[in-house]
């Protein structure tokens, strides 16, 4: 018998996918979770997800012909332990705490008798907006319970409150609710705070929150972009990498205290102006960088397309295509730049790879992580609508060397960059804890 019964109730916002996660650690703990969508979550996050990982219906609307409940806002707010808001955006606060209930979660909320729980996440100004404001000092009067979002980079580049709170700590304020819930009178409270509980994730404690310091005392070296190899002084060999997502590792591991040197192939951006910018064309010029840079380095990400071959006689100068209907290139294979980098690295140093596939992604990732020695393995689809190369957006899972897969939705590449960031700094922790 399930621990505890959570529906969960997820709004437009771009941390939707955060919800995914926290539903996954809540079903883990022995909850059965059940899910509610507004109609613009489910532009950030599609259904299918939440109804592939619950094996049940997930409702946006109660009037929808292939919803198996006519009257699912009251049944589904009935015999549950728990209401979850996750992302809870301006607009859901605010028809909450005006009693409005124009679509199904708002009527879910007005027909719950369980408790609620709110974790809001939203553009710092919104969040601090006498409104906003003024509507949650409404709920709480009203007994219902905040998840305070924090300070850090939000995804419009505003820094301030407004971020999301970590998932294990919303998770483990989730449980400390169900499991010790404060009374007054026998009742729940009015004005409902709940304290900063953590759960411990093998003795290491969520990452600290993107725009902070938990990268101090880090020095990354990462490679970005595509190369370039020639087969003559006009034409050459290369791929569709723009450096995007690389870059936005280096912008944000800067960002988080880390002194970070970046090796730049060929890029379509601009690099941030906050790290140290190391330019190379081609593979050999990329793998002579990296190895003069790596005795100082301690972690490298190895986001770079680097060419897996070159041209082995590359012409003096430019081929002509006088009587010629095919030319055949002999290729040789270029340097391994992460197979040399894990043989090389030093002690403590953690090595990061890029699988960019296009069938058998997961398998394809874990045999590189294990043939090269990866401590983890950012890997993408990038056939895929949103993925890939010259793309401001990405959809990865994160594999390690533990055997853990995180799977990250759709989001833009700079959010990406602060969540492979923080899967780097557990893995930091658990080395020290080793130690």
């Amino acid at each position: 018998m399930a621990k505890f019964r959570i529906n969960l109730g997820v709004t437009g916002g771009i941390a939707a996918y955060k919800a995914v996660e926290v539903m996954r650690l809540l079903q883990k703990r022995g909850c059965d979770v059940s899910v509610a969508m507004t109609r613009h979550a489910t532009e950030f996050v599609q259904p299918l997800t939440f109804r592939a990982l619950t094996d049940k219906h997930v409702i946006v609307d109660d009037y929808d012909p292939q919803n198996p409940d006519p009257i699912a806002h009251i049944n589904f707010s009935q015999n549950i332990d728990l209401l979850l808001i996750i992302p809870a955006t301006a607009n859901i606060i605010g028809k909450f705490a005006n009693g409005i209930a124009d679509d199904f979660l708002s009527s879910t909320y007005l027909a719950t008798t369980a408790p609620v729980l709110i974790a809001p996440a939203m553009n710092t100004t919104m969040w601090d907006s006498a409104a906003t404001q003024r509507n949650v000092r409404q709920l709480k009067k009203d007994g219902v319970h905040f998840v305070e979002p924090v300070a850090g980079e939000l995804a419009c580049k505003t820094v301030g409150t407004g971020k999301l709170e970590d998932v294990e700590n919303i998770v483990a304020q989730v449980l400390w609710l169900l499991s010790e819930p404060p009374t007054v009178a026998g009742g729940l409270t009015g004005q409902a705070e709940l304290p900063d509980v953590r759960i411990n994730m093998a003795k290491v404690q969520p990452p600290a929150t993107a725009g902070g310091s938990d990268l101090n005392g880090e020095r990354f070296l990462i490679t970005v972009g595509g190369t370039r190899e020639a087969i003559d002084p006009v034409r050459f060999i290369s791929n569709h990498s723009s450096g995007k997502m690389g870059f936005a590792i280096a912008e944000a591991a800067a960002a988080r205290g880390a002194d970070v040197t970046v090796v730049a192939g060929v890029t379509t951006i601009d690099p941030p102006s906050n790290v140290n910018v190391i330019r190379a064309v081609s593979a050999s010029d990329m793998h002579a960088a990296v190895v003069k840079e790596l005795s100082s380095t301690t972690v490298f990400v190895g986001a770079a397309a680097v060419a897996d071959y070159a041209p082995a006689n590359a012409a003096e100068g430019k081929i002509k295509k006088d009587g010629r209907d095919f030319m055949i290139l002999e290729l040789k294979k270029t340097p391994d730049i992460l197979a040399e980098v894990s043989k090389r690295r030093s002690k403590g140093m953690l090595v990061v790879g890029f699988a960019a596939e296009t069938n058998d992604v997961i398998g394809y990732a874990r045999s590189k992580m294990k043939k090269k020695r990866l401590d983890m393995v950012v890997a993408n689809d990038i056939t895929k609508k949103g993925a890939g190369f010259n793309t401001d957006t990405n959809i990865a899972t994160i594999i390690t060397r533990s055997g853990s897969e995180i799977e990250l939705p759709l989001m833009s590449k700079r959010e990406m960059a602060d969540r492979i960031l923080d899967e780097i700094v557990k893995l930091r922790k658990v080395a020290e804890a080793r130690a």
